[in-house]
């Protein structure tokens, strides 16, 4: 297990680690598919009963919020680590010291993705040297595959089953699915009430397992047992947490870590992986990751961004996801939200009531209505049981019903997601 210094990333709580730190788990004893077998869907047992207006002619209070507001909206950050470079090699026989030596840059960790048939050599720069100029010297050497600067990135953060309605979909005890879902975010609260029974497991990637609000709110969503059912309630949830928290309602992590949680997730086979995350610039590991999730037939969904009309972020810009954008209930724009071609569909994701620890509160943004799409997904044969992203991206372009200008729009895609 080799350890970063913990100076070099800001948002590294206690060292980036070239395995989990921690994994914990919720709802019995884990049943992983091996790392190279074929997908397992199993469901889990959660009990609870999803919030409606009228249920068996009772009507079921909403649980109370108990916190502030939380309105994700894009911080100003650098794009990238200054004082660091990642390093991907492809042949086995390449000797990271020796290339490290030659680009003049000092290795800090070497990790092995065998999922993305790479490995990661972290090397820190010397005093007076940019990312670029070292990445202008290891291009030069030919066991080099490519080499990059250490990305920041981001998260980007009414009834729920009113908000889900508005998109085809029912939720609640009697429509719980079965399949995996793969999250790559903040450290969920697994011990939360509205999670109860929940199926979870969760793994950290150079970060503490200290319960966030942003990534509570997105399990619930997906898999909530409480008062507000998940839109994927009964499937597999694996919390592959890798961003720290950096500041009130800001989490950050960096390519070095999503790439470590990422190799982790093609391991798993998921049908669908969440990805509420951005960044300005396109990462060339992550990208290689999305190349391979697609082979695998994973369905993979992120967030537009909540840049207040800036554009997209990646991955959301990538053409092997499904970007989502934000809309409240009266299919009304989030204000934060980003524009741009690359958006797919617009889901509710404004004034949503959620669990945090320690209580609740409104979450708004384009995370959260990432998550409405993601956790539909595996009621579809294109991610549940055909495994064709191809396929689940045309259906869902296909189903979506029109809002805004008439036709494809850069605010709100093909328009409000319909269950395919």
């Amino acid at each position: 297990m080799i350890r970063l210094a913990g100076a070099v990333l800001a948002a590294c709580l206690t060292g980036c680690l070239a395995v989990p730190l921690f994994a914990q788990v919720v709802g019995g004893p884990a049943t992983q598919s091996p790392p190279n077998g074929p997908r397992q869907n199993i469901g889990s047992s959660g009990g609870g009963l999803g919030i409606s207006l009228s249920l068996g002619g009772k009507k079921i209070p909403e649980p109370p919020l108990t916190g502030p507001a939380l309105d994700m909206r894009d911080r100003a950050m650098a794009d990238y680590v200054p004082d660091q470079v990642l390093v991907f090699l492809e042949d086995p026989a390449a000797q990271p010291a020796r290339i490290a030596k030659a680009a003049k840059v000092t290795v800090l960790a070497v990790s092995p993705l065998p999922e993305l048939g790479v490995t990661m050599v972290v090397a820190r720069l010397a005093i007076g040297d940019t990312p670029e100029q070292a990445m202008a010297r290891l291009a030069k050497d030919p066991k080099v595959a490519w080499a990059q600067p250490d990305f920041n990135f981001q998260v980007l953060g009414n009834s729920r089953e009113q908000g889900a309605a508005i998109s085809g979909i029912r939720i609640g005890p009697k429509h719980k699915v079965s399949g995996t879902i793969a999250l790559i975010d903040s450290p969920v609260d697994i011990g939360n009430a509205a999670l109860r029974g929940a199926n979870i497991i969760q793994e950290g990637f150079g970060t503490a397992l200290d319960p966030s609000s942003h990534g509570t709110a997105i399990a619930e969503i997906l898999v909530g047992t409480g008062a507000f059912a998940g839109v994927a309630q009964g499937a597999r949830l694996f919390s592959l947490a890798a961003f720290a928290p950096v500041g009130e309602d800001w989490w950050r992590s960096q390519s070095s870590r999503l790439v470590l949680a990422l190799n982790r997730a093609l391991a798993l086979r998921p049908d669908v992986v969440n990805m509420s995350f951005g960044t300005a610039r396109d990462d060339p590991a992550l990208a290689r990751a999305l190349a391979r999730f697609e082979g695998l037939g994973t369905c993979v969904v992120a967030a537009a961004g909540n840049g207040g009309g800036g554009p997209v972020l990646f991955p959301g810009r990538d053409p092997r996801v499904v970007a989502v954008t934000a809309i409240d209930s009266s299919k009304k724009a989030y204000a934060y939200a980003s524009h741009g071609p690359e958006i797919d569909v617009a889901a509710w994701g404004v004034r949503m009531n959620a669990a945090v620890p320690g209580g609740r509160r409104a979450v708004s943004g384009t995370s959260f209505a990432t998550a409405i799409v993601a956790g539909a997904l595996l009621r579809g044969k294109p991610c549940g049981q055909q495994h064709n992203p191809a396929m689940m991206r045309a259906a869902v372009a296909a189903k979506a019903a029109d809002l805004g200008p008439k036709g494809r729009d850069s605010i709100f895609g093909a328009g409000l997601f319909r269950l395919p």
